[in-house]
């Protein structure tokens, strides 16, 4: 018989999974590469090594040290979707960025801070609309090079 040994762990890591998705769905939705896949596994795998950090009994606890880590490899792994074209255009920065904040989400759920990364979420939620709505009220212009920027 299965014992479960650490709840709120469990809890956690379904926090994660949960949020992974919905980000996930977004970027789906718009059509873009990194979708559902990507961001449930970030978000899921930042969870997972916060939890494993916190577990740490050692002499030198620290928590972040762990964490320090998943901020470096989400960085390599943003590098991978960033690109420019023949028009020196750059494409994937906001998935790039997308990624980093999901990892960010991850580490916050793995630590146990529903809360904060509820708003974190939301925020996440209204950065990503942000440029849509400064183009429909007419702060920045409906032109090739903002959407190529912006719109990844």
């Amino acid at each position: 018989m299965l014992t479960l040994l650490h709840p709120e762990f469990y809890l956690r890591l379904v926090a994660a999974l949960i949020f992974g998705f919905i980000i996930g769905l977004e970027r789906t939705r718009k059509g873009k590469t990194a979708g559902i896949r990507t961001y449930t596994l970030v978000c899921l795998g930042s969870c997972l090594v916060m939890i494993l950090s916190t577990l740490n009994q050692g002499q030198y606890r620290d928590p972040m040290r762990l964490a320090a880590q998943v901020v470096s490899g989400i960085g390599f792994l943003g590098v991978g979707v960033i690109w420019t074209d023949r028009h020196n255009f750059k494409r994937g920065l906001t998935t790039a960025a997308n990624l980093w904040m999901t990892s960010s989400v991850g580490l916050v759920l793995g630590y146990g801070l529903y809360d904060i990364a509820i708003v974190a979420g939301i925020l996440m939620g209204i950065a990503i609309q942000l440029h849509s709505f400064a183009e429909k009220v007419g702060l920045v212009p409906k032109d090739k090079i903002e959407q190529d920027n912006g719109d990844d």
